[in-house]
This record gives C-alpha cells, sequence and structure tokens, in this order.
C-alpha cells in the first residue's frame, strides 16, 4: 500500500490554472476581434449607401445644370451665383442653407442634397478664346454641382462629391 505523500506542491494546480488563463485571453482576443470587423463592416456599409445617394443625387444635379439655367442673385433651392474669391466654399460652410434636397434618393438612412454654382462662361476649347474679337459660341456656362449626402445614424458619414458641367 502507497501512502500519500505530504509533500505535495499542487503543481497539477498551478499548470491547470495557467492553461486556463492563457485560454481565457485567447477568447476575449477573439471576440474583441470580431467586435472590431462588426464594426468595421458596418462602417463600411454606411459609406457605401451614403456614396450611392450622393451619387444619384450628384447625377440629379448634373442633369438639371445640362439643360438652361437662370442663376438667382443669391443662392436659392440650391442655384447659386458665383463663389466669392477667398471665401469659405459653400460645402464647407456649416451655416449654408440653400442646398436642394435630392429626390433620387428615397432612405430613411440617408439625407441627400446638393447645389450648382455658376462659374462664369468657360471657352468651348483650349484656343478660341484666344481670338479677337472672340466669338458669341466660343464660350459657355459652366457650372459646378456639388452633392453631399449624410447617414441618419450615429456614426454620420458624409460623403461630398463634386462636377463641372458645360452647356
Amino acid at each position: 500500500m502507497t501512502r500519500p505523500s505530504h509533500r505535495q506542491r499542487g503543481i497539477a494546480l498551478i499548470a491547470s490554472m495557467l492553461i486556463l488563463i492563457i485560454i481565457t485571453l485567447l477568447g476575449l482576443s477573439s471576440m474583441r476581434s470580431a467586435g472590431l470587423q462588426e464594426r468595421m463592416s458596418g462602417n463600411q456599409y454606411d459609406r457605401n449607401v451614403v456614396l450611392e445617394a450622393a451619387e444619384a443625387a450628384l447625377r440629379e444635379g448634373e442633369a438639371i445644370a445640362a439643360a438652361p439655367l437662370t442663376i438667382p442673385a443669391s443662392c436659392t433651392n440650391g442655384l447659386c451665383p458665383r463663389p466669392v474669391a477667398g471665401a469659405t466654399d459653400r460645402w464647407l460652410d456649416t451655416s449654408f442653407t440653400a442646398w436642394r434636397a435630392a429626390t433620387s434618393t428615397n432612405s430613411k438612412l440617408v439625407t441627400a442634397q446638393f447645389i450648382i454654382e455658376d462659374m462664369g462662361p468657360q471657352p468651348v476649347d483650349g484656343t478660341c478664346h484666344l481670338q479677337i474679337p472672340v466669338e458669341p459660341t466660343c464660350l459657355v456656362p459652366l457650372y459646378r454641382v456639388t452633392a453631399q449626402a449624410r447617414a441618419t445614424n450615429a456614426r454620420g458619414t458624409i460623403v461630398t462629391l463634386q462636377s463641372n458641367i458645360r452647356q
């Protein structure tokens, strides 16, 4: 018969506790990684939805700018006169309120809007404006269309797109 040794030191207990601690840390690390990946995919989804809404608003503004326009003296319903040199760009000015709501976006997740700015007459090609006298058909109106879409959720993703349209 063997007698229990009074000199046991509990090495098995210490080893099993270390293994449990390592497994717990690995589990916590994988949970944190999964949460981060979920947030990243949510942000990417938001950006894609907002980008599509901004593109739709930009196309809507381009369609309006391609037709003959009468530009008011001050910004009204998304139509704006020439920007003032050195002034803050309208789409960066948080107090600017003359955006036109895009009708092409029917989503409760996103709000989209656009402005059309008169950039003045521009030459049809690279040389006609150098002729003296300048022919009336040489210069055509140029409009800058700026579209902005914003997610309505807490993340508030914003996408701004611009294009230039010659008539």
